[in-house]
């Protein structure tokens, strides 16, 4: 039966073709009536940071972040932005074909709802770059969406890094007017306390210190030199050492020495009333006298030193307790200073952070730097991706290929003839003897015929 079957394709040739060709034809009308769909695409750049050491974490980093992007673009806001930045809603019978859909809402996002359903994005693992393609009938209007989406992602990613930088600007610069004040307040009551207590900086406070420890010093001394004084003062006439040690005394002592022995040398060679030993004796109770004057004004002195020591001491002490008392207000003035003086530093300290930290927002606010910007812009597409018309063209081929061979064996089964030797024998079981060619002769026209 194989061989007869495959005959009768053979020899029915003519129906098989016109079937394969009205499947053809059936697929030339489906693609003749199926809108084209041109799909358009650009490109886009991302900078995403460098990868970190675990570099199995950074891809998945990255894929997550170009992830999240991709859902950006194919957002309500983008698509609403894009619809107002192109002036879809203007053009005509976008109105009423807004008020024909119920003409609820915004007519920018109801555009902006429709015009997501032509939008993908496609984010390749691995790669920085995301393709944003536009899917419409018009080869034109899909380059416009392509280009329209890419760009406006970019000036809204720009307005989402800018925006809250603009936010904190606006709240650091109420804050650095607040802390400015602070900042004129503490300055304010420093100047104030500086004023009332005379004390300008912590120089003044260790002047009085050290006028304190030269006054203890000073006091030490007359101390002691007024207990010296007071001692030697103590002793009776000549035994002080101070009266012994006095030039005078010494040199009328030396005098009175050497007269005693004059006259001693003279007693022993002449009387008691001998004209020179008398002289003698007269100048020896002359020097004498001198001698004991010398003492008492010695002694006199020695006494009115050690009374003007002990004042000098008594001064001095009175002067320390004067300073000391000075100090104690001093010490508390000089607490209150230092408290002020932190006040005031940490004033200053907070209205350089706030106005630094301004600065750097304002920077940010007013760069226009992102990350992203576009790479490439999109083609007006020469050849529709949809309806895909060879692929339609080889499905309508091997499809009437089938139906043709399919009613081919449908009539063979159905009235079934004889074609091959195999097929006789098969049929009758009885051996072909000989075989007869009837091609070219009008044998064959008798056989068609029947």
């Amino acid at each position: 039966m194989i061989p007869d079957l495959i005959a009768a394709l053979r020899s029915r040739w003519r129906l098989e073709l016109g079937i394969v060709l009205l499947a053809l034809l059936l697929v030339a009308l489906w693609i003749a009536t199926t809108p084209r769909t041109y799909v358009a695409t650009a490109s886009l750049l991302f900078d995403t940071p460098p990868p970190s050491v675990d570099e199995k974490d950074s891809r998945d980093d990255d894929s997550a972040l170009l992830g999240t992007q991709a859902d950006i673009i194919k957002s309500q806001a983008v698509a609403t932005e894009v619809v107002r930045n192109q002036g879809l809603a203007s053009k005509p019978g976008m109105a009423e074909r807004w008020r024909a859909s119920g003409g609820t809402g915004d007519i920018n996002a109801w555009l902006g709802r429709q015009l997501l359903g032509g939008v993908s994005v496609q984010v390749i693992k691995g790669s920085q770059v995301v393709y944003v393609s536009y899917a419409s009938s018009d080869p034109q209007f899909a380059t416009q969406m392509a280009d329209a989406f890419a760009d406006t992602f970019v000036r809204e990613r720009l307005r989402l890094q800018t925006a809250p930088a603009k936010a904190y600007a606006r709240w650091f610069e109420d804050r650095t007017s607040d802390v400015r004040t602070r900042l004129e307040q503490a300055q304010a009551r420093l100047a104030d306390f500086q004023r009332r207590s005379g004390i300008v900086d912590s120089g003044a406070f260790n002047a009085e210190a050290n006028r304190l420890t030269d006054l203890s010093g000073m006091l030490t001394s007359a101390e002691a030199s007024a207990a010296e004084a007071g001692a030697q003062a103590g002793v009776a006439g000549s035994s002080a050492t101070a009266v012994q040690n006095s030039p005078v005394v010494q040199t009328l002592r030396a005098q009175v020495a050497a007269k005693t022995a004059a006259v001693n040398e003279l007693r022993s060679i002449y009387g008691p009333n001998h004209p020179e030993m008398q002289a003698a004796q007269a100048e020896l109770d002359t020097l004498n006298a001198k001698l004991s004057e010398a003492v008492g004004r010695a002694s006199q002195t020695l006494r009115a030193e050690s009374g003007a020591a002990s004042t000098k001491a008594a001064a001095l002490r009175s002067k320390l307790d004067s300073q000391r008392g000075r100090m104690l207000g001093l010490t508390d003035e000089r607490s209150e200073l230092d408290i002020l003086q932190k006040d005031v530093d940490s004033a200053r300290a907070a209205y350089d952070a706030v106005t630094q930290r301004l600065g750097t927002i304002r920077l940010q606010s007013e760069v226009p730097s992102t990350n992203a910007r576009k790479l490439d812009d999109a083609r007006t597409p020469l050849f529709p991706v949809s309806p895909n018309v060879p692929l339609r063209l080889l499905l309508g081929l091997v499809l009437g290929l089938l139906l043709a061979a399919g009613l081919v064996i449908f009539l063979e089964l159905l009235k079934p003839r004889v074609r091959t030797e195999a097929g006789l024998t098969e049929s009758t079981g009885v051996p072909v003897l000989a075989r007869v060619d009837f091609h070219n002769t009008s044998a064959r026209q008798l056989r068609d015929a029947a």
